[in-house]
C-alpha cells in the first residue's frame, strides 16, 4: 500500500575538488548545489554526482535531509541555508527522523530507494559551515537525515512526489538507530532491537554486534596482559620461526578476525624494561585450540651493521622454548577483510605472508553465493626463504575461486617452476597486471615498506581506487604514496616536550615505529597517516567510534572532545592529541 511520504525539492551535485581540513588537503565532493531538469540515479547514486568517501558503498548511494531540519538549523545559527549545504543528494520534504524507518522503500521519479542508516557527520561538514563544533552539534540535535540504498535506477527531478511503497519490517526508525549506535553507551536491550532489523547494512550489523558484546561482558579476548604456554615451535622457512601459543589451562582461546595480531611483552635479558612486539596470528594450531604466530629473524641493517640484530626476534629465536610461558594481549587490528562482492587479491612479500595466510584461511572457509574469488600472489627470494608453502598449496585446492601465484626473485639452482613456484622475478604491479584476470578486486597488501611503496602507488597508477588497496605497515616509517605533502598540508613545527622537558614520541605498537610528536601535527591520527599506516576513520570528529583503539600507555588529551562513549584504555585518535609518550595499537 502506497503512502504520501512527501516532495523532492531539491537534487544536489558536487564535483570532486581540494578542502583543507585540520591541517591537510583532502579531495571531496561535499560541496553541492542544485542541479537544473532531470538527473539519472545509477545503482552507485546520482551519475553526475562526485561521492568519494562512501563512493563503494551502495548502501549510502543517496543522501537525503529534510526540509523541516533546515528551518530549525537556520533559526540556530541565523542565516540562510541553500539546499545542498550539508552534502546530501536529496532535499526533501518529508517526516522527521522518527517516523523514518530502516528498509522503507520510497519511490521517487522513477526511482525506488531503500532507507538503510542514518547519516553520521564528517569534518568536512565544519569546514562547510564554518563552525568547529556543528558536527557534535548535528549529531546530538537528532536531525541526522537518512542514506539509502538504489533498487531501481532511473530519472527524478524537483518537483517529483515521494511514496512509501513499503514499511520497513520491525519499525526501526533512523533516529533510534543513530541513538543507539553513535550517542549512547551500549545498551545490550537496545542493541538486540537493532540487530533484530532484518534491514539493517552488515557493516552496522558488525558494530552492533560488537557493542552488544560490550555491553553483555561476553565481548572477545581480555584485558590487559596474559600468560599464553608455548606448546610447539617449528623451522618454517631459513629464517622464520613459528609458535604454537595455548592458554595454560587447556581452554580455547577467544576467535580472532584474519589479519589481526597479538602484543607480546618480551622480558629480553638486558633489557631495562619488556620489549613490547607485535605479531600476526597466522592461524590456529593444529587442535584448533590455540594460536599459532610466525617471527623472522631481523638482521642487523644493511646500512649499519653494528647495530644489533633484531632483540625481539632474536630473543625468540634463541631463548623460547615448548614450555615456556609469554605475555600477551588479546587480537587486535583493523586489516582484516572487509565485506564485499569483489575478488580479494591478497599481495605480500617476506614475512608479510602471515596476515595474508590467515585471509586465504578464512575466505578459503566461504562457500556457495558468499564464496568470493581470491588470488593469492607472494613472493620470496627461493624455497629456502619460503614460509608455509605446503599450506598454501593445500589451501589453493580446497575449494574452487581460490588461486596461487609464486614468485622466487633468487630462485635456487634446485627450485624447479611448477612445482616449487610459478615464475622467478619480483612482485610488481606490472606482474600483478599480467597474473590477474582483472585488476577490478579489493587488494590486501602487506611485506617490507619499500615492497608495499611501489605496489600501492603502481595499483593507483594501473587505476585501481585507493580505498580498495588495504595494506599492513611493518618498518619504518614512511608514505607508501611516494608523494610528497600537498599544498594546504601544514608544517608540522618542531618536536613537541612533555611538562618534564621530554620528547614525546608516539609508538605504533603494530608497526614496531616510533615517530616524534610536532606541536602542529593535529592529531594521532593525521601522525598515524603520514608515517604511512592507514588507520579506520570517518568522521574523524570524534563521534562515531571507528578509529578507537587501544591506548597501551601514555596519557592523551582532546582537541575535540569525543562524543562517542570511549572505554578506559582506548582512545578516539581521530581527536586526541598525546600530553606524554604514548603507545597505540596501531
Amino acid at each position: 500500500m502506497t503512502h504520501i511520504f512527501g516532495e523532492l525539492l531539491s537534487v544536489n551535485l558536487g564535483q570532486a575538488q581540494p578542502m583543507t581540513v585540520q591541517g591537510e588537503t583532502i579531495v571531496t565532493g561535499f560541496d553541492k548545489r542544485p542541479a537544473q531538469g532531470v538527473v539519472l540515479v545509477g545503482a552507485d547514486g546520482l551519475v553526475a554526482d562526485d561521492h568519494v568517501d562512501d563512493a563503494d558503498d551502495r548502501d549510502r548511494a543517496l543522501l537525503c535531509y529534510q526540509l523541516r531540519h533546515y528551518a530549525d538549523w537556520r533559526r540556530e545559527l541565523g542565516r540562510d541555508l541553500p539546499p545542498g549545504t550539508f552534502g546530501e543528494n536529496l532535499t526533501v520534504d518529508g517526516p522527521a527522523d522518527d517516523e523514518v524507518a530502516v528498509g522503507d522503500e520510497l519511490r521517487i521519479g522513477e526511482v525506488l530507494l531503500r532507507v538503510t542508516q542514518p547519516r553520521i557527520p564528517c569534518r568536512k561538514m565544519a569546514v562547510r559551515l564554518g563552525e568547529e563544533d556543528f558536527p557534535a552539534r548535528y549529531l546530538s540535535s537528532g536531525r541526522v537525515g537518512f542514506f539509502c540504498r538504489v533498487l531501481e535506477p532511473g530519472l527524478i527531478r524537483a518537483g517529483d512526489k515521494i511514496e512509501r511503497v513499503r514499511r520497513g519490517e520491525g519499525g526501526l526508525s533512523v533516529a533510534e538507530l543513530a541513538r543507539v549506535l553513535h550517542r549512547e553507551r551500549p545498551d545490550a536491550e537496545a542493541l538486540a532491537r537493532v540487530l533484530d532489523c532484518a534491514a539493517l547494512p552488515p557493516l552496522l550489523r558488525t558494530k552492533a554486534e560488537r557493542l552488544l558484546a560490550r555491553a553483555r561482558g561476553t565481548q572477545e579476548g581480555w584485558s590487559g596482559e596474559r600468560a599464553l604456554l608455548v606448546t610447539g615451535r617449528r623451522r618454517e622457512a631459513a629464517d622464520v620461526v613459528s609458535f604454537d601459543l595455548a592458554d595454560p589451562d587447556g581452554e580455547r582461546l577467544p576467535d580472532f578476525a584474519a589479519g589481526q595480531f597479538l602484543t607480546l611483552s618480551l622480558d629480553v635479558p638486558g633489557a631495562v624494561r619488556p620489549v613490547v612486539r607485535t605479531y600476526t596470528v597466522a592461524g590456529r594450531t593444529d587442535d584448533g585450540l590455540g594460536y599459532r604466530i610466525a617471527v623472522k629473524r631481523e638482521p642487523a641493517p644493511a646500512e649499519a651493521p653494528g647495530i644489533p640484530a633484531g632483540v625481539a626476534s632474536g630473543h625468540l629465536h634463541t631463548d623460547i622454548a615448548v614450555g615456556a610461558r609469554l605475555r600477551a594481549r588479546a587480537p587486535r587490528g583493523r586489516f582484516v577483510v572487509q565485506p564485499g562482492r569483489r575478488p580479494v587479491v591478497l599481495v605480500s612479500a617476506g614475512i608479510g605472508i602471515t596476515p595474508a595466510l590467515a585471509m586465504l584461511t578464512e575466505l578459503a572457509g566461504q562457500d556457495g553465493a558468499s564464496a568470493r574469488p581470491v588470488h593469492f600472489v607472494h613472493q620470496a627470494r627461493s624455497s629456502r626463504e619460503l614460509a608455509f608453502g605446503p599450506y598454501v598449496r593445500h589451501l589453493a585446492g580446497s575449494r574452487d575461486g581460490l588461486h596461487t601465484h609464486l614468485l622466487f626473485s633468487r630462485p635456487l639452482p634446485g627450485d624447479t617452476p611448477g612445482r616449487d613456484f610459478d615464475e622467478p622475478g619480483r612482485l610488481t604491479p606490472a606482474a600483478l597486471e599480467r597474473i590477474l584476470p582483472s585488476l577490478d578486486a579489493d587488494y590486501y597488501v602487506c611485506g617490507p615498506a619499500g615492497f608495499m611503496a611501489d605496489v600501492v602507488a603502481g595499483l593507483a597508477g594501473l587505476g585501481v581506487p585507493t580505498d580498495r588497496v588495504h595494506h599492513e605497515f611493518f618498518g619504518a616509517a614512511r608514505p607508501l604514496t611516494g608523494e610528497e605533502p600537498t599544498e594546504g598540508h601544514t608544517d608540522a613545527g618542531p618536536p613537541a616536550r612533555d611538562a618534564d622537558g621530554r620528547p614525546v614520541t608516539v609508538t605504533f605498537a603494530r608497526s614496531g615505529v616510533t615517530v616524534p610528536w610536532r606541536e602542529n601535527t593535529f592529531s594521532l591520527l593525521a601522525l598515524a597517516e603520514q608515517a604511512g599506516l592507514r588507520p579506520d576513520a570517518s568522521c574523524r570528529t570524534g563521534l562515531c567510534g571507528t578509529c578507537v583503539t587501544g591506548l597501551d600507555a601514555g596519557e592523551v588529551a582532546y582537541v575535540i572532545e569525543p562524543t562517542a562513549p570511549v572505554e578506559p584504555g582506548q582512545v578516539p585518535v581521530c581527536c586526541a592529541r598525546p600530553t606524554t609518550s604514548v603507545m597505540i595499537d596501531l
